[in-house]
Parts: C-alpha cells; structure tokens; sequence
C-alpha cells in the first residue's frame, strides 16, 4: 500500500464540473485499489459532514487570493505530509508551482485539462519549473499531450497520457428518449448554441445542464425551440439525464486568437459509458472523447441527415459504451498512474 496526496481546487460539494469530478473518480480509484489516500482541496465553507462521507480523507486548505496564491495555499498544507514514500497529485499545474521545490523526496505527478494548457500562446517560467520537477505529466488526452510538447519543445518531457479513472455504471435498463443533451460550463467557446441550432432544424428536444455567462445570449437563441434549460445539477442527477438521452452534444469553438480549445470532454464519456452516443466536432481532445460517435466537419452548417441516422442507430449506444470501457476506467488509470510515477 503507498501514501497519496491529491490536491485540488474544485471538490465537492461546492464544485460540480469536469476537474471535481475527475478528482473524486481517482481518489476512489485509489482507496478502492487499498491504497492510504488523503485529497487536499479549498476551503469553501462547511463542509465537514460532506467530507466525512468519502471513504478517503479530506483535508480543506485555508487561503486568500486562490488566483495568485493557490501554490503558497498547496504547499504549505501538503508540507507536513511529505515524505519519499508519499505520491503527490496536482490536479492542475497552478497549485504545483511552490511545491515542486518543497517535495522533500516525495514524488509528483502534473494533471492537465484544458484551459490550464490551452489558454497559453507561451510556456511561463513556473510551467518550466513545474515539469522539470515533475516525475510525471499526465494530460487526459493526446491533444492536451501535443499542447505541452509545443508549450516546452526543448525539455524532455516524462509525458503519459492518463485514463478518465471513471468506475463504469450497469447497463442501463431505462427507456430512452429521442432528447439531446448538452451538459457543459456555459461559456461561448462551449457551443452550445450550435447544438440550439441542431436541435431548432431537427425539432428534437434538446436539455441544456449547466450555468454560465453565456446563458441569457442561449435562451435568446433558445426562443420557440424545443430546448430546456435545468440549470447546474448535482453530478447524480446530471447523469441520469445522460442516461435516458439519444445523444450528448459537445461543439466546442476556439477563442479569435486561437487560444481555449476544449481538452477532452469527459461528459461524453460519462454518457458513452451509459450507452448514449456523442456528437462532437474536430476541437482540441474532443475527437478522442466521442469515439465511435458523430464528427460534425462543419458544426456551423451541420450534416443533419448524418445525426439523424445516429439518432436511430440502435447499436450507437453499445458501441460507444465498449469503446469507453476500452479506454477507460480505474484499472486503466491505476495502471497508468503506477507505471508514470
């Protein structure tokens, strides 16, 4: 059994999206492998009996300015707690700049997302510390993979692409509906106006989970179509939509200056593994997330016909649910994580 540090912004109950999640679906990961697992994440209020429900422990880090500071705020509470025997997990670049030079032996790993890599033209000096420290780099795609290569092209990078450590669900045994669902941050570089769009032409349903500061220019958009807007769901609830959908939609854009392309796209594993198909386009890590679904060529100006024969594809599903379990998973994930680290 080893020691493992997983230090984090975003946990629950606070914080619902794709970082929380992937933290949570590794630290189970790990206990339920036996390993002595302890998440270091923000404080944001009371939340001791949330905490006190995971079968890991949850230490809150205490500080101002988590902007500018988060570093100072992860060192110093990871400090006590390291050690050579001690695994550490960063679950963004940011909050491993002050403890890559405090490690006392200890090893780390660097997760990488998206916007953490994908938002920057050039590397700043504290992602050159970061992955020099590092005993391992672990984007959760390929595309996120080639984004530190163009960000740091002359260090020999310790790169392994990591698994989503997702525990799979049953099969589903529930009815679905002819519905799509968009389950995403609602950014303009989310596209889910696209998917507004798709849905207005096709007059199917179309549920929309998530907030955002695009949301009133969405439900503008959203006038006289056949879309439902739920707002942020608990991660449960979310899913179970998921689960009854025809498809999940995720049509990212980048930002003018080239800059924001979307990472991965977790939701559309979390759907494929409840057999439910996803329909994406060619940004960033999105076309490894979709699998053997949908790639739109053109989002703004989309192959209708192609989204329908998916809509009534009875095998979609299935196949979508075989290639996430192929590519992920805790096992997968563990594996990854022992062999990098």
């Amino acid at each position: 059994m080893s020691r493992w540090l997983l230090i984090t912004q975003d946990f629950p109950p606070d914080f619902t999206g794709g970082i929380a999640s992937w933290v949570v679906d590794l630290a189970l990961a790990l206990s339920q492998g036996g390993h002595d697992v302890t998440v270091l994440a923000r404080h944001t209020g009371s939340t001791t009996v949330a905490d006190a429900a995971w079968p890991f422990a949850v230490v809150r880090m205490r500080g101002r300015s988590w902007g500018a500071w988060q570093g100072t705020w992860a060192a110093l509470t990871a400090w006590p707690r390291l050690d050579p025997q001690t695994r550490v997990i960063c679950a963004t670049w940011p909050l491993a700049q002050m403890l890559s030079g405090w490690l006392r032996g200890a090893t780390l790993g660097v997760a990488f997302h998206g916007s953490d890599l994908t938002r920057l033209h050039t590397a700043p000096p504290t992602l050159q510390r970061v992955a020099r420290a590092a005993t391992a780099l672990l984007p959760v795609s390929r595309f996120l993979a080639s984004e530190l290569r163009r960000l740091l092209p002359d260090q020999d990078l310790p790169i392994t692409v990591l698994p989503m450590p997702i525990t799979p669900p049953p099969p589903p045994t529930v009815l679905r509906r002819r519905e799509l669902v968009v389950l995403a941050r609602l950014t303009p570089l989310k596209g889910a106006d696209r998917a507004i769009h798709i849905a207005s032409a096709l007059k199917v349903p179309l549920r929309i989970i998530g907030e955002g500061k695009a949301l009133p220019v969405l439900r503008a958009a959203a006038e006289g179509a056949p879309v439902t807007f739920t707002g942020r769901l608990p991660r449960a609830e979310a899913l179970a939509h998921l689960e009854r959908a025809g498809a999940i939609l995720l049509l990212p854009r980048v930002d003018v200056d080239g800059t924001g392309a979307e990472g991965l796209g977790l939701c559309l594993i979390e759907a494929a593994l409840r057999e439910t198909p996803a329909i994406g386009c060619m940004t960033g890590g999105v076309p490894e997330a979709v699998g053997p679904g949908l790639l739109l060529t053109d989002p703004d100006a989309p192959d209708l016909d192609a989204i329908r024969a998916l809509l009534s594809d009875e095998d979609a599903g299935l196949a979508a649910r075989r290639h996430a379990l192929r590519h992920h998973g805790p096992a997968a994930a563990l594996a990854a994580l022992l062999s990098a680290l």
